[in-house]
């Protein structure tokens, strides 16, 4: 607490504060609505039904992410050191995004029964799969949609468009179409994707500021993109992977355990995202002019102020995890453990604070991208392995792992390329 206060007190970071008050009260409806989202379809699928919706939605977002080309990161760096080529930069990214992930859509649904019967040997799934393939093209587009956004300054809208409005728009459909099976809210947020996309270049075009003469070219694009590329994709999978492997091996019901504990266990990382998202332009604009002193501080007060507000839901989710488990209903007690084991995935998560945005925004996309790849195999492997040896637990057991080693191993890059640690912050 004497640190917020300090913060208050110093000129040169209240802006930074009252940034991410707002960006954390945006972030907060954000991870409310998701987790709204998922008390709602849990209470009305139950265990079995709610798994299948999980899996498909897991399958969803890796499916997105590889349709992004790593743009996403790429038109955040961009656009926010030159926000006067921001038209011309979302353009050409939202073009190349449409086209790759529209196609990817269309292999996705006339491979869902191929997928459903021999991949996960789960027949139920075929439904999800198709209705969820369009989703792929919105979630994609959305995401770019919410970069560029973050780019131009427009924090609150980012945050909107990427985490809020999707949720928004789907229970607003369960609301009026009323209850349902798996794959019809499947259908309902693909839809909902969609037209948050939409939503979301409307946006982008209002509040772009004046532009100018194109100084970003489109190979300067791809050789950030491409390494980002296989950063996005691993990055994916390290969150994913755990259910992903446990939709092959284990029932649904397993599956929704995973989700319901995964889904609570995100919950500090909003507050993560939310900070990182507001320092992560100013980053890359510091970096460029060379401000390496104002970048250090920068990063050092962001973790602090991330650990300082993720602590307590952290220490809820160890201490009292029953609390938020049993808000889904009647099926998901052996949620309370996999809950724990993740929290303590995601304490390393905030307490090293924005690394692997800081590696990014700087120019070190190729690092990023190995330690992705390294943390991203590992989850795979130990998810893998543990699943098949212990279970649902296993799963959770490897998830926690990943996300751990993700952001340990991007510490010490950080310190190696910027000699900045921020770990060593709470010596």
């Amino acid at each position: 607490m004497k640190f917020l206060q300090r913060l208050i007190k110093d000129p040169s970071y209240r802006d930074l504060l009252a940034d991410s008050v707002i960006a954390l009260f945006v972030r907060v409806l954000g991870a409310g609505s998701a987790f709204i989202v998922a008390i709602v379809i849990t209470r009305q699928l139950g265990a079995e039904g709610s798994g299948y919706y999980f899996l498909g939605f897991s399958i969803l977002s890796v499916l997105a992410a590889i349709t992004r080309c790593g743009l996403d990161n790429t038109v955040l760096r961009f656009v926010g050191a030159y926000p006067e080529n921001a038209a011309s930069i979302i353009k050409r990214t939202v073009s190349v995004v449409a086209i790759i992930s529209i196609f990817a859509a269309l292999l996705t649904y006339s491979l869902a029964n191929f997928l459903s019967l021999w991949l996960f040997d789960k027949p139920n799934l075929v439904g999800v799969l198709q209705a969820v393939a369009p989703g792929v093209a919105g979630l994609a587009i959305l995401t770019i949609i919410s970069s560029a956004l973050l780019g131009i300054r427009r924090v609150s809208w980012s945050i909107f468009v990427l985490n809020i409005a999707a949720n928004l728009f789907l229970l607003l459909a369960i609301y009026v179409f009323g209850s349902g099976s798996a794959e019809e809210y499947s259908w309902y947020y693909s839809a909902s994707t969609i037209t948050t996309a939409l939503l979301g270049l409307l946006l982008f075009f209002r509040y772009i500021p004046a532009q100018s003469e194109n100084n970003v070219l489109s190979s300067d694009i791809r050789a950030s993109c491409l390494p980002l590329w296989g950063v996005v994709v691993m990055a994916q999978m390290v969150l994913w992977s755990g259910q992903f492997i446990a939709g092959i091996l284990l029932p649904a019901e397993d599956v929704a355990q995973l989700a319901v504990a995964q889904r609570t266990a995100l919950l500090p990382s909003f507050i993560l995202v939310a900070v990182s998202r507001v320092v992560a332009p100013k980053l890359a604009e510091f970096y460029r002019k060379g401000a390496y002193s104002e970048l250090q501080e920068l990063t050092i007060k962001s973790v602090k102020l991330t650990f300082c507000l993720s602590a307590p839901i952290i220490a809820l989710m160890l201490l009292f995890p029953e609390v938020l488990i049993n808000l889904f209903g009647s099926g998901f007690g052996e949620g309370v453990l996999f809950l724990q084991i993740m929290a303590v995935g995601q304490f390393f998560n905030v307490v090293t604070g924005c690394v692997t945005f800081l590696l990014m925004m700087t120019g070190h996309e190729r690092d990023m991208r190995n330690i992705t790849i390294a943390s991203g195999v590992l989850s795979i492997l130990a998810a893998w392995i543990l699943t098949t040896l212990y279970g649902a637990l296993g799963a959770a057991i490897g998830a926690a792992l990943g996300v751990a080693t993700q952001n340990l191993l991007a510490v010490y890059f950080v310190k190696k390329r910027l000699g900045i640690n921020t770990l060593g912050v709470w010596k």
